[in-house]
């Protein structure tokens, strides 16, 4: 039996679907869309949070998830470091897993690649070692002092960020959930000695914030439900502020947590990272959105692609009166 436009329609070889999948994926990094991301409350609740925040304030940024996870949680986590770096807030980095570790040292690269626009310029440790034997440790006359020294800040840079002032890479601790625990009482306890060897108690900012009774908010980016560690050994014990940044499949499990209180507001996968990007460029701390706004394209592009592809799907279905044909065998049977 000749075959009609319909029945070819139904048969196309799904092989031609791959393709065009794979083509509607790959234009908008090429070609943006820039499809309108409209934030919602969850994720504007953690950057009005962080935006009242400043250099006397400190928070955490821990990763807690692997690369399995990586296109969801690391751009959320590069978004509230980038915002942090902006205000001049003290971060201090952990991770759950040895894993995680790796993702912490790739966000912090990401954001301080000089090859890299907006990003910032990294100082480490040891090059202002003279800077804190002078006791000029505060963070404005820090700033002030080491560009009256004649270090110029690049074109392409947003800040500085100095290591031990601005931000600690803490890394991870094997039973990360007793680390936390551990931490309400004395952070250097836990962590006598940053990733780089760096000894946490000259650190002026922890000398300013010596255990979570000190901070002012914990953000965990996980795939797992290991971000749970935070409100329990933490929140609940001391009351820290806590948000979340999770996998968009898990987003809904940690709801009930935003309506009792216990957190603050939660990033759901890559449409809740492309929101913060979003908040960043409103509040004029970024010219453009980062890869998870670019992120968005590609994945509206594929959805509407497969909404596309079952539509046609039911009109040839319909038009060509397979579905006639189907109820008469159920009739015959």
């Amino acid at each position: 039996m000749k075959e009609n436009i319909w029945s070819r329609m139904l048969n196309l070889d799904r092989r031609w679907i791959f393709l065009f999948i794979g083509v509607v994926c790959i234009v908008p990094f090429f070609l943006p869309f820039g499809l309108p991301v409209i934030p919602t409350a969850h994720v504007i609740s953690v950057f009005d949070y962080i935006e009242n925040l400043g250099p006397e304030n400190a928070i955490f940024i821990s990763f807690d998830f692997d690369p399995g996870t990586d296109p969801e949680n690391m751009p959320m986590a590069v978004a509230v470091m980038r915002h942090a770096f902006s205000r001049n807030i003290p971060v201090f980095f952990t991770a759950n897993a040895p894993l995680a570790q790796g993702m912490l040292e790739a966000g912090f690269a990401y954001v301080t690649n000089p090859e890299s626009q907006e990003y910032f310029h990294a100082v480490s440790w040891q090059e202002w070692a003279s800077y804190r034997e002078q006791g000029v440790t505060r963070r404005d006359e820090l700033q002030a002092a080491w560009e009256a020294a004649g270090n110029v800040l690049p074109a392409n840079a947003s800040g500085w960020v100095f290591e031990g002032r601005d931000f600690a890479k803490l890394g991870y601790l094997p039973y990360f959930a007793l680390a936390i625990l551990g931490m309400t009482s004395s952070i250097a306890t836990q962590y006598p000695e940053d990733m780089n060897g760096n000894p946490l108690v000259e650190m002026p900012m922890l000398q300013e914030h010596k255990s979570l009774r000190d901070v002012d908010l914990a953000t965990t980016f996980s795939g797992t439900a290991a971000c749970m560690w935070w409100v329990t050994y933490a929140r609940e014990k001391i009351g820290l502020p806590v948000a979340f940044g999770v996998t968009a499949v898990s987003a809904t499990d940690y709801t009930i947590y935003i309506q009792s209180g216990q957190l603050i507001g939660q990033m759901g996968g890559l449409r809740g990272a492309a929101e913060y990007e979003v908040l960043l460029q409103n509040a004029g701390y970024v010219e453009k959105p980062d890869r998870a706004f670019i992120g968005m394209d590609v994945q509206n592009a594929a959805h509407l692609l497969i909404f596309f592809f079952i539509l046609l799907g039911n009109i040839a279905y319909f038009a060509g009166g397979f579905h006639k044909k189907g109820a008469l065998l159920k009739g015959r049977r």
